[in-house]
């Protein structure tokens, strides 16, 4: 099996990113699918969530929740409906909340 060039995975990411067809002519087997995902989501890595986490200076803070059963499910599918993540939604609803309720937050 040959390694995918980084010319490959960015191709793979454009595509991925355009749900368009393939129109390489090539199929890639399943051993050959299977790399090319990892390589293209070890490539994407985790969104940046500021410009010192951006420039390599810090790392974002990370807090901890517990959820009932029922808010943890609901919360996987909306965020499977919505095509993000929980985190996101999180971030974002928290953000939209102190927003809400108490003056002077930052933006994030």
């Amino acid at each position: 099996m040959s390694k995918l060039t980084k010319q490959d995975l960015k191709e793979l990411t454009e595509w991925a990113k355009s749900d368009g067809p393939v129109d390489s002519g090539v199929a890639l087997t399943t051993d050959a699918a299977d790399q090319a995902a990892e390589q293209t989501l070890r490539m994407a890595g985790r969104p940046s969530l500021g410009h010192r986490q951006a420039t390599g200076d810090g790392s974002s803070p990370r807090r901890q929740v517990r959820l009932p059963r029922a808010l943890n499910y609901e919360l996987d599918e909306y965020a499977r409906d919505e095509r993000t993540t929980a985190s996101e939604v999180i971030r974002l609803a928290v953000s939209e909340y102190l927003h809400r309720h108490h003056t002077g937050i930052a933006e994030a």
